[in-house]
């Protein structure tokens, strides 16, 4: 677990004026479609439906950290279980993955920027897959590129290997190491403190195989808003001096 992740996510949300509520939510139920257990998964999805649909009625929004998790809100669980009832939809329409979120803001011309943090680091970026089927683009590029000084060298490598539960598992774990490998010699290449990148398991995986610790970029943002960050991020921030 990375709670401090969520925890950058909230202070940048509330760097911007917005009113951050954490209701009762479980798993998206992702680990459970991507193995076949479709009945667990709905179980799953439905409960998330009514712990959730009655704030998005009020006219909140749903915001993730996990592109894999907003994108099963969105898209995954109503359509691989058939499951299209008007409260799913209305879920699915009002989640966004947090960047996503950011960026529209952005262009809404409603995202503090004025007063960021130089952070003078060259990092390693990789979009997730996940992001190819959001069909959003990649819009952690265009929030860190707000940030004074921060270079980010985005990977060209397909994927990381690990495609969710895929490469935990022992009979795959051996492919999906040489699928990531272009991935891992890049970070290496680009020789940064950390590396970057929006999905966990990646950042598990990429952290695993090459030794570089992973943050998201939402920890960056907050960084350079004057959030005391956590972990790998600020050990990396400290060396600066």
């Amino acid at each position: 677990y990375e709670p401090r992740v969520g925890k950058a996510a909230v202070h940048v949300l509330e760097a911007n004026g917005f009113e951050v509520l954490i209701p009762p939510q479980n798993c998206c139920g992702l680990p459970l479609l991507s193995n076949g257990e479709f009945d667990a998964a709905q179980k799953y999805h439905e409960s998330n439906i009514k712990k959730l649909i009655d704030y998005v009625k009020q006219g909140y929004v749903i915001v993730g950290t996990s592109t894999s998790c907003t994108l099963t809100l969105k898209e995954e669980a109503p359509e691989l279980l058939s499951f299209y009832t008007d409260d799913s939809m209305l879920l699915a329409g009002n989640t966004f993955d947090f960047n996503e979120f950011l960026v529209h803001l952005l262009d809404a011309g409603e995202l503090r920027t004025d007063d960021l943090r130089p952070i003078p680091l060259r990092l390693a970026y990789h979009p997730p897959c996940q992001y190819r089927a959001h069909r959003i683009g990649f819009p952690a590029l265009e929030v860190l590129d707000l940030i004074p000084e921060l270079t980010i060298i985005k990977s060209e490598a397909a994927c990381c290997g690990v495609g969710g539960t895929y490469g935990y598992k022992a009979e795959k774990y051996e492919i999906s190491m040489e699928v990531g490998q272009p991935l891992f010699e890049f970070v290496h290449e680009v020789n940064g403190p950390v590396a970057v990148c929006d999905s966990e398991t990646c950042r598990w995986h990429i952290a695993g195989a090459t030794g570089v610790p992973n943050v998201h970029p939402v920890e960056l943002l907050a960084a350079a808003y004057g959030y005391e960050v956590e972990g790998p991020l600020a050990e990396a921030l400290q060396q600066l001096g």
